[in-house]
């Protein structure tokens, strides 16, 4: 037998690399195509151009804290409400939004936010990712281009990735896999500090508690119910006693049922109203809605997944700026619910469906990330220029009214101001006595009262007049086009002084009878 060539044999350099291949050709595969192209791609969904209303207040609340050593405890930029307390529930965000803005820029901090918002898709991610790709991909996009309306640098994106990252361990522990959620009340003590938006935390652990306690009716032989409700009871309890770990103590459990309580907030303002659904921009989230029976009729759903499901939808339907909530619960719902599904019924079928790793297709693959990953930064990096920015700022905030009136100190002391203008005018306007605004974001902070005398003018019902006086309104910063200009434009008692085609500004010149 003739004795075979060292040269048939691998080299071990030669085995290392064909190892090597073998493992990259696995990872960049169809699933890292789709799950990282989607990925990607939502990026452009969260980084973009600030267009908040109340963004310009919350940093001018942020730089006030900053210089005075302090919390406000009462309103700063009003002169109808000056008195009321003020339990400024996201001082914390505040401050570092200001601290952010003042040193590296505006791009810098929507950067920022929109990676916390990713963040949260990532930890969606984590509670599907043993599902078939294909489910895990769609999921994810449909649920990134439902929340398009909410998306932003706002301080709710705090509450989303919170919620993301305490659902992820709630899933994780009741399914025996992490015990993560006795951490739960260290995130509540952050939370408490960030944003009023805690409250929520609880709604998702009453969730698994409620769903722990059926279980454990119906199979009260099965020790690992009766502990799941003791551990959560007690991890509920200890985040319950965390939330007084902030300068507001007591005082802070209160202020979300006082929002929650508001009529004149949920008929005024409108992320605070019910969707929309003649809104095109709303249709991925009413797909989403429809979906969740669809797929409980093909998988039936745990009880914690149908409670999720449940609240979700419940409190989405109450009003738009919980849509965020809703994609946090019900994403994993139903990624786990349709690839479960699909999963049992190509198990039961014996559907085999593998596709062997290729080299070639791994370059393939490789290559299309990296341009999908440069034109998204290119859109970014497009969305967010300063230039873009300020055309935005032009048109949604009163920048040539508030110029007008920077140039014009000597005109005007008591302000009537369009609400979402508030903000914006309080930030370029602080501390000018006579540039004080009528009404602004902060709506508990402002009062129903108010609230409603503001609507009463803005819609210019039949007591405007006497609003305005009541306030002793000498000039007008509105939006073109509104109700009120309108009217006023008839008006002999006022002047027109300023227009854009953003906002106008009028003058009383006439003494009130």
């Amino acid at each position: 037998m003739q004795d075979a060539s060292p040269a048939t044999y691998p080299t071990p350099s030669g085995a290392a690399s064909a190892v090597t291949q073998l493992r990259l050709s696995e990872r960049l595969s169809a699933r890292t195509l789709l799950i990282g192209s989607v990925l990607v791609v939502m990026l452009s969904l969260f980084i973009g151009a600030e267009q908040d209303p109340d963004f310009w207040w919350h940093l001018r609340v942020g730089r006030w804290m900053v210089d005075n050593g302090r919390l406000p405890t009462s309103d700063l930029f009003t002169y109808t409400v000056s008195g009321h307390v003020w339990t400024d529930h996201e001082y914390l965000t505040e401050i570092l939004m200001w601290l952010t803005y003042s040193t590296f820029g505006l791009t810098v901090l929507v950067i920022l936010f929109g990676l916390l918002t990713w963040a949260g898709f990532w930890l969606i991610y984590l509670q599907v990712r043993r599902q078939p790709f294909v489910f895990i991909g769609v999921g994810l996009a449909l649920a990134a281009i439902a929340g398009a309306p909410v998306w932003g640098p706002r301080a709710q994106m705090i509450t989303f990735t919170l919620s993301c990252l305490e659902l992820y361990w709630l899933r994780g522990y009741l399914s025996g896999r992490s015990r993560a959620i006795v951490y739960f009340p260290l995130v509540m003590v952050a939370w408490a500090n960030l944003h009023g938006g805690w409250v929520i935390g609880f709604v998702w652990l009453g969730a698994a508690l409620v769903a722990e306690l059926w279980s454990w009716a119906w199979d009260q032989e099965n020790p690992v119910h009766r502990m799941h409700v003791r551990r959560l009871v007690i991890v509920g309890v200890a985040s319950a006693v965390a939330v007084a770990a902030t300068p507001h103590f007591l005082s802070l459990y209160p202020y979300p049922f006082q929002t929650q309580g508001s009529e004149a907030q949920q008929r005024l303002i409108v992320e605070w109203a019910s969707p929309n659904f003649h809104d095109i921009s709303l249709r991925p989230f009413e797909g989403m809605i429809l979906l969740i029976p669809i797929g409980f009729a093909l998988k039936r759903p745990t009880v914690y997944d149908l409670l999720l499901a449940l609240i979700a939808t419940g409190l989405a339907l109450q009003n738009v700026r919980n849509v965020s909530l809703f994609i946090a619960a019900v994403t994993p719902v139903l990624i786990n619910t349709y690839g479960g599904w699909f999963t049992e019924y190509t198990t039961r079928h014996e559907w085999r469906f593998t596709v062997p790793p290729r080299p070639v297709f791994a370059v393939m693959t490789a290559l299309v990330l990296l341009v999908i990953i440069g034109t998204t930064s290119l859109r970014i990096a497009s969305s967010i220029s300063p230039a873009r920015e300020a055309q935005l700022d032009t048109s949604n905030y009163p920048v040539g009214a508030a110029d007008w009136l920077a140039a014009h100190p000597d005109v005007g002391t008591r302000m009537f101001n369009q609400y979402g203008f508030g903000g914006y005018l309080a930030y370029r306007f602080y501390p000018d006595p006579n540039r004080r605004v009528f009404i602004f974001g902060e709506a508990a902070l402002m009062g129903d009262d108010l609230l409603n005398e503001y609507a009463d003018v803005y819609y210019v019902r039949s007591n405007w007049k006497q609003v305005l006086d009541k306030y002793g309104v000498d000039y007008v910063v509105e939006n073109k086009g509104d109700p009120l200009p309108n009217l006023l434009a008839t008006q002999p008692d006022w002047k027109l002084v300023y227009e854009d085609n953003t906002s106008v500004i009028y003058v009383r010149t006439a003494s009130r009878s």
